[in-house]
């Protein structure tokens, strides 16, 4: 009967193969890449909810802006004059419902329309915001500048 000391030397040694704790290494290296890539995806969509509040606040306040209002003598009220103005408009009624009234939205009206209201008139509306990268601006470098969205919309005066 022949033996064969192949395969004894690595287990004298404690050579042998291990995989024990193979599992737990693979997911120490690989969690903080899954959890950079939720984090990604999570800073991403506010971003793409930040600006589809925005853009329906400017369009909010370009609606209220030149629908047609008269003071108590039937004149006519240009867009810069009403009460309350676009700005107290579109921040009480509309970006102060939402998660974007923490990042204190900007509101500014202009165009023609904005200072005259004739008839026909452009009334341009635009809200900006400034977002602020959670996770991503943490760990890569060109994210660490918060950025600054911003809508705008044209509307003629009624």
């Amino acid at each position: 009967m022949r033996r064969s000391f192949k395969g004894m030397l690595p287990r004298w040694l404690g050579l042998r193969s291990r995989t024990e704790g193979l599992a737990t290494l693979e997911f120490a290296v690989l969690c903080p890449l899954l959890l950079l890539i939720i984090g990604g995806i999570l800073d991403f969509g506010h971003a793409w909810y930040i600006r589809q509040v925005i853009t329906n606040a400017s369009r909010e306040g370009a609606r209220y802006g030149v629908s047609f209002q008269v003071d108590n003598i039937a004149q006519r009220i240009p867009p810069s004059g009403l009460s309350p103005s676009i700005q107290d408009y579109v921040i009480n009624n509309y970006t102060s419902k939402t998660l974007v009234s923490s990042l204190s939205p900007n509101v500014t009206g202009g165009g023609e329309g904005y200072g005259t209201g004739t008839k026909g008139a452009d009334l341009v509306v635009t809200v900006t915001a400034t977002k602020n990268w959670f996770l991503l601006g943490a760990f890569i470098p060109s994210f660490g500048a918060p950025t600054v969205l911003s809508a705008t919309t044209v509307m003629k005066c009624e």
